[in-house]
């Protein structure tokens, strides 16, 4: 099981993060507003006010939900990290595989 991270701008979160539910890719999300991220693009460096995405899913679907992030998130190089899961509590384990899509 896998835990993904993501940034959106605020507009975006929810559109993005209802669609993964819809479709059984994730079996729930938290939506953390007010962070500020600072990066270099196209040679300036910015400031900008995102969303952060913590998402949870199955192994096998988190190629599925890097590309739905990828299709829905309006910014062009979105980030999407994922950072594996050993053990979950039993129940919570089970309760996700039960609401995500199967192989």
């Amino acid at each position: 099981m896998r835990i993904v991270l993501s940034t959106c701008r605020l507009e975006e979160a929810d559109h993005i993060t209802d669609t993964l539910l819809k479709e059984r890719l994730i079996a729930s999300a938290n939506h953390v507003p007010g962070v500020i991220t600072k990066l270099w693009w196209k040679g300036e460096m910015i400031s900008q006010q995102e969303v952060l995405l913590i998402l949870r899913t199955r192994e096998e679907l988190i190629w599925k939900v890097e590309k739905r992030i990828e299709e829905l998130n309006s910014f062009e190089v979105p980030e999407v990290a994922s950072i594996e899961i050993k053990e979950w509590n039993s129940k919570y384990a089970n309760w996700l595989l039960s609401v995500t899509q199967q192989k």
